[in-house]
């Protein structure tokens, strides 16, 4: 199972006779150790609890430098590794009645975990906090024939 091994001690340079997604650990490390050289930092115990820790306490750095697109792709793929593993995926919970502000579709859903009160599922761009949610809810509300008003 490559969730927490076996991975290389050292950098590797040239993968070709991987099998398979790379480890968790090696993942990780691979972006802490980016992390604690551009930053000058003391390298944290190889667990996957400190690397997490400490790439997450650097996000706002991380998401400013030009390879930010190689790391989240790198941790998108951690994630549906897990998933597979696991057989887990997030839930989507329809939200029945309430129509997308762009698209006009009864495709609202908020999923779990996301932070978002509702997302389109057709929108990538249809991301709603819980306030311009309810916002959106009034607004529809007050459009439909014999809807109380509050």
């Amino acid at each position: 199972m490559n969730l927490l091994g076996p991975a290389a001690r050292q950098a590797v340079s040239d993968a070709e006779d991987q099998v398979g997604p790379v480890p968790f650990l090696a993942v990780l490390s691979g972006w802490c150790e980016a992390v604690n050289d551009e930053r000058d930092l003391t390298p944290v115990r190889r667990n996957v609890v400190t690397l997490t820790a400490r790439l997450t306490a650097h996000l706002p750095w991380i998401c400013e430098q030009p390879w930010v697109t190689d790391f989240e792709a790198e941790i998108r793929d951690l994630l549906r590794v897990v998933q597979g593993i696991t057989m887990t995926r997030p839930r989507r919970v329809p939200l029945p009645g309430v129509r997308c502000p762009s698209c006009t579709g009864l495709t609202l859903v908020r999923e779990d975990h996301s932070g978002w009160a509702a997302e389109c599922g057709h929108c990538p761009a249809v991301k709603l906090d819980q306030r311009d949610y309810e916002d959106l809810v009034k607004a529809q509300a007050c459009r439909v024939p014999g809807a109380a008003k509050s």
